[in-house]
């Protein structure tokens, strides 16, 4: 028998190389906000693809802008914060044909010992203070004609880690100083920044500042679902060559079994369907097996426990248990009215906020608003709900 080929799926990781499927429409978005000297903000659903449309931009970008990625969600000190992006910087800057040189030179008493891919290994013996580091820094890159665009993702998440932590004067800290640095108009056109989360940035902020006016100077990129279309291409794309094909009646089946095409998604059902074809050495796909892979795939609770377990991280548990039953109502009932959803607000007295709560479950991916009513935005999600929470006696 001839070798089976796996379709070109990637689950948990970062899509790079042969598995990156292209979205210019998205790119050429941020890049002409950029190129505006504008920062961008990228606030979308867990899953839809940021991080690997923000690396893909990292090794696609002008020879004159140096850009670097970096996941920061790892970060729980202010000071932690500004070392890694003082770091960024100076890995943007040594980029740069004479930018070793001129960073020798102007660091003058700051040595480094090592620059490589993952970061820099000062010599210094004393602690820097790396905010005022970063704020001698970049005032020069007008003057040296330096173009740098940092591309940081899961800010949301190290802003409420801080928050949690009771060291939300430090994440405050944090937003003014993004928020100096933006609006520094000797920085435009200069100094880039490209924020991603898949939390409700503006939640995390006004539960910090009481506000959200620190991040209306951002431009938003939305990053939505494939669509149709778009949709059709990744499953053609990824299953170019592969041993299982998908016939036109066979892909829109399957797309709208999915109906909320994210690659995520729809590289669960290919690889589940894959592996089953596999075990048993068929290859002729039908709709049965499509709604068998769905099955199997919510079974798997891994894939979409984590979209419950951040309603807990990330919202104080008034605000979460409120979430937590209006997902569980939808899930049984298929849909939630606006008399129930305030009868619910009622019950979990969330009557002053709760509009703008169920605006962040559409912002993250949760629901979408149908005729007046929230249902799920994903079959995926609302299954994984309704078996996480078998019974409900709601009415």
């Amino acid at each position: 028998m001839e070798n089976w080929i796996n379709p070109k799926t990637i689950i948990g990781s970062t899509a790079k190389g042969d598995y990156y499927f292209d979205r210019p429409n998205i790119v050429s978005q941020i890049w002409e906000e950029i190129l505006k000297g504008n920062h961008v903000l990228i606030a979308a659903p867990r899953r839809v693809g940021k991080s690997s449309v923000m690396e893909y931009m990292i090794g696609n970008s002008e020879e004159s802008i140096k850009c670097i990625f970096r996941n920061i969600q790892g970060i729980n000190t202010e000071e932690e914060f500004y070392k890694q992006l003082y770091e960024l910087i100076v890995l943007c800057l040594n980029k740069f044909e004479k930018g070793k040189s001129w960073l020798d030179n102007f660091l003058g008493g700051i040595t480094i010992e090592e620059i490589t891919l993952e970061g820099v290994k000062f010599g210094n013996k004393k602690t820097l203070n790396y905010l005022e580091e970063i704020n001698k820094v970049l005032p020069q890159l007008q003057a040296n004609k330096f173009r740098i665009v940092l591309f940081l993702d899961e800010l949301p998440e190290v802003l409420n880690n801080l928050h949690k932590a009771q060291k939300t004067t430090e994440a405050s800290g944090i937003l003014d100083n993004l928020r100096q640095w933006r609006q520094m108009p000797t920085l435009k056109g200069y100094f880039s920044m490209v924020l991603a989360g898949s939390v409700g940035i503006h939640h995390v902020v006004k539960t910090i500042d009481g506000r959200v006016a620190d991040i209306n100077d951002l431009r938003k990129i939305d990053f939505e679902a494939l669509n149709l279309e778009e949709a059709q291409e990744y499953v053609e794309w990824a299953t170019n060559e592969a041993t299982i094909q998908y016939e036109q009646e066979l892909r829109t089946y399957l797309l709208n079994k999915i109906a909320y095409p994210i690659p995520y998604f729809i590289n669960l059902m290919l690889d589940e369907i894959n592996k089953k074809a596999f075990n048993t050495k068929n290859r002729d796909i039908t709709t049965e097996h499509i709604d068998r892979a769905f099955d199997s795939v919510v079974k798997n609770s891994d894939h979409f426990i984590e979209w419950k377990n951040r309603l807990f991280i990330y919202f104080p548990e008034s605000e979460s248990n409120f979430m937590n039953e209006v997902l569980i109502h939808i899930a049984h009932k298929d849909k939630i009215n606006k008399r129930k959803l305030y009868d619910l607000a009622v019950k979990h007295e969330r009557t002053k906020d709760y509009i703008e709560l169920m605006d962040g479950l559409e912002r993250d991916g949760y629901l979408t608003e149908q005729a007046g009513n929230h249902v799920f935005i994903s079959p995926f999600l609302k299954a994984f709900w309704k078996r996480n929470n078998p019974v409900y006696d709601g009415k």
